[in-house]
């Protein structure tokens, strides 16, 4: 039989149009599938979640919830640190009240106290917005108590072994005034009476036991100074609270008089330079310090041992105890690399080496001792919070630091 015309083109048609049909319908090739998978991937992702302590650092961060807690401009607030190095973390309230007399003055004052006996109460008038916010007046007074300070001995070779305790007091009431004639510049001055009393007995353990009033001058003595004190201070650090770049370099003197004698009367000169290096746009910083501690008392008079510069602890040489070294002149080279580990917490690399000395022409840069150590510091651009450092390479040995505020 034969077929028409019209058959045969209708077949034809089927012949080209079913090759089309059947290759659409041909399994995927791999790169269709992998380019399908991520298409689906891509509609299902979310923003990545932060974990528990992650959450808690930004929030301390963002909401600087630490810094309105503890240091709030005004009212009522708990003040948690460290009185002084020694005391343990103290606890106390603290209250602040701002915009007195018209808006200039402000007043401050806190207790505190240690569960290792050490006390302080402190109050304060300032005066801080004078003359375009250049001029700061104020008045101060503070009482403190710290019963158990270590003593080593005077001089670079004082022996660990003869570690003893003594207590100190104080009695402090002053009056200070700066003037700022640039944001970088500052210029302070101030007067004070002290009236500090070492707590010297002869039980074991304590001061008398192996130093008298030669070794330990002052021991024995009470004492009441007026004291006067100046200082410039170049400061353009940034931000100040917690520096990334710029320095500060200050030096002060301050002349301590005896009253009702001259034994005791000497003059204390410092000079503190820190310069910041900032590194990969500010997240890493080499920060360098040095400093050095000048006594000067007449011929025939002496410096007491507790005021004489020190060496040793958790702000200078943290490789050995507080107060490890003391005497009339003291250097200190510090030197730490930090860098950015979240926006709340940093870590630094550290490096301290530093010695005391009779005479200032005995301070040499080949009988510094030295320490390095890691750490890591809780914070913001506007002040470190809490460090946690560990310290090693000294002769003092291995030392653990837990300390509130930055070191420089």
């Amino acid at each position: 039989m034969r077929a028409s015309p019209a058959t045969l083109l209708l077949l034809a048609a089927f012949t080209f149009v079913d090759p089309v049909r059947t290759t659409a319908q041909e399994p995927e090739t791999r790169a269709d599938v992998l380019r399908r998978e991520r298409e689906e991937k891509a509609q299902q992702l979310q923003p990545p979640q932060p974990g528990r302590m992650e959450r808690l650092l930004l929030d301390l961060e963002r909401g600087r919830f630490m810094e309105r807690l503890l240091n709030p401009p005004e009212g009522l607030y708990p003040r948690i640190g460290n009185i002084t190095a020694g005391s343990g973390i103290s606890f106390g309230p603290g209250y602040r009240l701002a915009g007195l007399f018209g808006g200039h003055a402000d007043v401050q004052t806190f207790a505190a106290a240690s569960f290792s006996k050490y006390w302080m109460l402190d109050a304060r008038l300032l005066m801080p917005r004078l003359a375009g916010e250049r001029v700061s007046v104020g008045i101060h007074g503070q009482r403190y108590e710290f019963p158990e300070q270590e003593f080593f001995g005077i001089g670079p070779t004082s022996n660990r072994e003869d570690l003893v305790l003594y207590g100190l007091a104080n009695t402090v009431i002053g009056a200070t005034s700066a003037y700022s004639p640039a944001r970088w510049l500052t210029v302070r001055g101030g007067v004070n009476h002290l009236s500090p009393r070492v707590a010297a007995r002869s039980e074991p353990g304590s001061i008398l036991t192996l130093f008298d009033d030669q070794q330990a001058p002052g021991v024995l003595s009470k004492l009441d100074f007026v004291e006067y004190n100046g200082s410039v201070e170049v400061n353009h650090r940034r931000p100040r609270g917690n520096p990334r770049s710029g320095g500060r370099y200050a030096l002060t003197v301050q002349r301590y008089n005896e009253l009702g004698g001259n034994r005791f009367s000497f003059t204390r000169t410092e000079a503190d330079l820190q310069h910041y290096v900032p590194i990969v746009r500010d997240r890493r910083v080499l920060a360098l310090r040095a400093r050095a501690t000048v006594t000067d008392a007449e011929t025939g008079a002496d410096v007491p041992f507790y005021l004489q510069p020190t060496l040793g602890g958790p702000d200078d040489l943290r490789g050995f105890r507080r107060f490890r070294f003391r005497d009339r002149h003291a250097l200190l080279l510090q030197a730490e690399y930090r860098w950015e580990i979240t926006g709340a917490v940093d870590g630094a690399i550290f490096y301290d080496a530093g010695a005391v000395a009779p005479r200032l022409e005995d301070l040499s840069l080949d009988r510094l001792e030295s320490d390095y150590g890691i750490g890591f510091r809780f914070g913001n651009e506007t002040g470190v919070f809490l460090r946690i450092e560990g310290a090693f390479g000294s002769s003092g040995g291995k030392h653990f630091i837990f300390r509130f505020g930055h070191v420089f």
